[in-house]
């Protein structure tokens, strides 16, 4: 059992060195956490629990891997001797070298191109290692399938109608890998965005220390006592809101006080009676000031000076905030996409492996004879062995047990005569005396 697990330690640490990539982009999928919870029981209840650590899902990954390997190098053999029989034995060496080393102690470090780093959510599509150890079991996967699928039609005929779904596929492909062209665009639509939203916010906690200033007369707290009233439900709002980036700010929800401002009808006129006891022109109270004018709504607007924001640049926030949902989920739904398109890829290397398959058939002289299969002839030599062994049963064994019955039942019928033919004499006998 110690041989056959450091025969098989190369294999094993190829397939983790794949298994890595293949996790990073389940991961990217949303998949991931599937295989990679652990069951956690709390009471009577199981609950599955965020695992920060990528390795059980992994392994389980590199297991399922190292089983698919044995299919895939019996495929790849079997298709190598299809082709000519120099191809088989090269197949069949290159696979058992590496066990063979590994028995011997070169094992190569296959670790030391693992990634180093796993990143938990989208967009991340893992080390160049681990796709090339990803793209080698596609491509081999699929010389090796189709090389005897195609088997079953002259090389031609295979060659022509494959060479269409390959030319296909290939669009397919590049429309599909030039769709991500407006991430930049979204990117920049979501900065500017948040720098519109931080612009208007900053205005907005000008606004709330004005406020709360003149509210200290009660004059004014009179006149606007909502607006008086929502000045300490915005300075809690505005603690968090400039230490947040554009992705948190376009994933949270917008304070309550910005739908007051911008549709409460109430509130919107005492912001314009607020604004007018805090400009004007002849008692000059609070500190008033005009907006700069690339945040200004209109023509008119930077040119007003104002002690707080009216409705309309809360109305903007909504708006702004709406459009930068949007960019993030356009956003998120690219990055995504890079993760599919890694699947894309393995997809399109098992094809290209087929193509490959194509091309080394061409290289042969006579291809037009169907292989024989190896399932037949493993079937045929269990069944041709089975009977040869039934036979030596039957002719060693069955045959001289039925010959010894057969003997036994004669001496016994030929006892039973030789008594029965005395028991007759005798009868005749007694009855001559009588």
């Amino acid at each position: 059992m110690l041989l056959l697990l450091k025969f098989l330690h190369p294999y094993m640490m190829f397939s983790n060195l794949a298994a890595w990539g293949l996790a990073q982009n389940i991961e990217g999928l949303g998949l991931f956490h599937s295989i990679n919870d652990l069951p956690l029981q709390v009471g009577s209840d199981v609950i599955y629990p965020w695992n920060l650590s990528p390795t059980h899902g992994v392994n389980i990954l590199s297991g399922l891997l190292t089983l698919f390997l044995i299919p895939i190098a019996l495929l790849n053999i079997r298709a190598g001797f299809y082709l000519n029989k120099w191809a088989g034995w090269i197949s069949l060496i290159l696979w058992i070298l590496p066990g063979a080393l590994s028995l011997m102690g070169y094992v190569p470090d296959l670790r030391s191109y693992g990634p180093d780093v796993f990143r938990f959510g989208k967009g991340f599509t893992g080390s160049t290692s681990s796709a090339a150890a990803s793209l080698f079991i596609s491509l081999v996967t699929g010389w090796s399938v189709i090389m005897l699928f195609s088997a079953l039609w002259k090389k031609n005929t295979f060659k022509n109608a494959y060479d269409h779904i390959w030319y296909i596929l290939g669009l397919v492909a590049a429309l599909y890998f030039v769709t991500d062209s407006g991430l930049p665009s979204y990117k920049k639509d979501l900065s500017e965005a948040g720098e519109r939203t931080s612009l208007i916010m900053q205005h907005f906690r000008n606004g709330q220390q004005n406020l709360e200033t003149m509210c200290e007369n009660p004059d004014v707290k009179n006149q606007v006592t909502d607006l008086c009233g929502l000045g300490s439900e915005m300075k809690w709002s505005f603690k968090d809101s400039f230490s947040s980036n554009d992705i948190l700010r376009a994933r949270s929800d917008l304070p309550d006080w910005v739908t007051r401002v911008a549709d409460d009808p109430e509130i919107s006129k005492q912001i314009e009676e607020f604004n007018l006891l805090a400009c004007s022109p002849n008692e000059l109270r609070g500190n008033c000031q005009t907006v700069p004018i690339e945040m200004s709504l209109d023509s008119e607007d930077y040119k007003t000076p104002r002690d707080f924001l009216p409705p309309a640049y809360a109305q903007r926030l909504l708006l702004l905030h709406k459009s930068m949902q949007k960019a993030d989920a356009r956003i998120q739904d690219i990055e995504q996409g890079h993760n599919t398109r890694y699947f894309v890829f393995l997809m399109l290397a098992f094809v290209a492996g087929g193509k490959l398959a194509n091309a080394s058939r061409s290289m042969v002289a006579h291809d037009t004879v169907r292989p024989r299969s190896w399932l037949f002839n493993c079937i045929r030599f269990i069944v041709h062995n089975t009977l040869l062994v039934i036979r030596l049963f039957a002719t060693e064994l069955v045959l001289p047990l039925l010959q010894r019955l057969v003997r036994s039942g004669n001496g016994i019928i030929n006892r039973y005569r030789a008594r029965k033919a005395k028991n007759k004499a005798e009868s005749e006998v007694s009855s001559g005396k009588g």
